[in-house]
């Protein structure tokens, strides 16, 4: 219901009937509407900051990074819980408490990514590694939510594949481009060998 509907649309009258359970069942768990969105928020947040989590065996920080954003956009095709939890983090001002924190932990994993892949010599953050962390998840989100509203997410794994294709040529050092190219084809599989679009 919150990733249908939003957080001011859903009752906890209609999100039970959804559940399959009584209004006095989900009170006994959650005693207000409140409590519920942010155990949502919690869980999401715990879900897709795990697709960040690092690979040991990954020598590219970018490709473990298009791995990762591979992953998140596994959860938002199939993942109810995410999608909800991720709507009600952007809905600001709809809760009593922030839910900033888990944007800020995302750039958090995003910027550490990015500082080991300058650190090795594979990319370059022209703008500062701060900034291209944020640049990355707005980029990231922007995608996700343009594809909801405009395609039901059916083109979500396309619009990350398009948005990696500039940020590589962006950020990723010429000599090493084609190999984090490789690593992106790997991860979403979207073309052929004649360059086609598989969908």
């Amino acid at each position: 219901m919150f990733d249908r509907v939003g957080y001011g649309q859903a009752s906890l009258s209609d999100i039970a009937r959804e559940a399959g359970t009584t209004q006095g069942s989900l009170y006994f768990y959650f005693p207000s509407k409140e409590e519920l969105a942010l155990a949502v928020i919690n869980e999401q947040e715990r879900r897709l900051l795990a697709a960040f989590s690092a690979d040991t065996e990954v020598t590219s920080p970018l490709g473990e990074l298009v791995r990762s954003t591979r992953a998140l956009a596994e959860l938002l095709l199939t993942d109810a819980i995410v999608r909800a939890g991720l709507r009600l983090s952007l809905e600001q001002g709809v809760l009593s408490v922030p839910t900033g924190a888990f944007l800020e932990r995302s750039i958090d994993a995003v910027e550490r990514r990015f500082r080991a892949s300058v650190e090795i010599g594979e990319s370059r953050a022209p703008t500062g590694i701060d900034a291209l962390a944020r640049s990355f998840i707005a980029y990231l989100l922007g995608t996700q939510l343009l594809s909801n509203v405009l395609d039901g997410r059916t083109g979500l794994l396309e619009g990350i594949d398009a948005m990696w294709r500039v940020i590589i040529v962006g950020t990723v050092v010429p000599e090493r481009q084609a190999e984090v190219l490789d690593m992106l084809e790997a991860s979403f599989a979207l073309h052929d060998t004649a360059g086609h679009n598989r969908g």
